[in-house]
């Protein structure tokens, strides 16, 4: 299975670029990543889980959180997509599109630091679904 995440606007070079690439590069240690990044979100045609993050979505730990990946890689699909929305949220096609609407908290944050919230919180995943030790 392929993770990709789908982020409206760019992210400017600098701290939160970096910490970004650095988790790209541990969940590519356990499958595929690509992170695409529009100045409008649409829904990706291709076969797969499509998830969106929302303030008014389905809370999860961790644990729960690693337990829907750890499902999601053995469901068969392609690709699980993960979407995050900007400053105005979502059309309505991706949250009419979406099979599960998360929520990383209750209080909103900017969303450059969502997705390095998301990407640490799926790199987690992976290491609690390997046992390792990193989310101890």
């Amino acid at each position: 299975m392929k993770l990709v995440f789908c982020f409206c606007g760019k992210t400017p070079k600098g701290p939160v670029k970096e910490i970004l690439n650095d988790y790209q590069a541990r969940i590519s240690r356990y499958v595929p990543v690509e992170i695409i990044e529009a100045k409008t979100l649409k829904i990706q045609a291709r076969q797969g889980i499509h998830v969106i993050l929302s303030p008014d979505g389905n809370p999860m730990t961790s644990e729960a959180f690693s337990g829907f990946l750890g499902k999601s890689m053995l469901s068969g699909k392609k690709h699980l997509f993960f979407y995050t929305g900007g400053p105005a949220g979502f059309d309505q096609e991706i949250i009419g599109a979406a099979d599960l609407k998360i929520s990383l908290s209750d209080m909103t944050f900017n969303h450059q630091l969502v997705r390095t919230m998301l990407l640490e919180q799926v790199y987690r995943a992976f290491t609690i679904l390997n046992n390792e030790p990193y989310h101890k």
